[in-house]
């Protein structure tokens, strides 16, 4: 577990004082090739759990965040598949990040209140990664 994303992406899947949120959402992004995909996420700093060759959890700290699923046949180009992860440290994050990979959108201030980048994964999946302004 790396010290930055767990401070920065601690919050996610968690409510002040509560172990457990009311209600839990997970993204499932599809997979072309499972070994490139945890390798990349690895790189990333997150941790995941294989629960066979088709299927595994991203987790940071212990604490799961999204799934990833086999789908050998998925057309990159035409996936469209993305996911938000809201942070406290946008700027920790991209500067960790984008050492390893390339953004798909710059980070910079939007107008409607966020600040924010994304990545893709090797499947093409996006992760927007933002903070409130």
């Amino acid at each position: 577990m790396h010290p930055v994303l767990n401070k920065v992406l601690g919050i996610v899947g968690l409510h002040e004082g509560k172990k457990q949120p009311p209600m839990i959402t997970k993204i499932i992004y599809p997979t072309v090739d499972m070994a490139t995909s945890i390798a990349f996420y690895e790189s990333l700093g997150f941790s995941v759990v294989s629960y066979d060759e088709h299927y595994a959890w991203v987790q940071i700290d212990g604490r799961e965040l999204f799934h990833l699923s086999s789908y050998p046949e998925l057309n990159r180009g035409e996936n469209r598949a993305g996911g938000y992860f809201h942070v406290q440290d946008v700027d920790a994050i991209h500067q960790k990040w984008t050492a390893k990979v390339a953004t798909t959108d710059p980070l910079g201030d939007r107008p409607w209140g966020m600040r924010e980048f994304s990545i893709t994964d090797p499947s093409g999946n996006l992760l927007r990664v933002g903070q409130n302004l």
